[in-house]
């Protein structure tokens, strides 16, 4: 039997999916690439807060954790 290893930013991707109510990535993205803001994860681990913040945020404020870590969506897949 093979394991398969997702990688910090899937785990988180299928988080940020979860908790947002989305069903899928793609039903998540054409969310996210048609308003001014989209929604973003803290890339900490341990720490799943979730945030709406600009599509090109990388070190977003997270208010849970308290570092510069809440990452958008369109950033993490790669859009941006």
């Amino acid at each position: 039997m093979s394991a398969i290893a997702l990688s910090r930013k899937a785990v988180k991707l299928m988080k940020l999916c979860d908790l947002e109510g989305f069903q899928s990535l793609d039903d998540l993205l054409q969310t996210a690439a048609a308003d001014s803001v989209c929604p973003a994860i803290c890339m900490t681990e341990g720490c799943d807060y979730t945030a709406a913040m600009e599509p090109d945020q990388d070190q977003g404020f997270c208010e849970a954790c308290g570092g510069n870590t809440i990452a958008s969506v369109l950033v993490l897949v790669g859009l941006i």
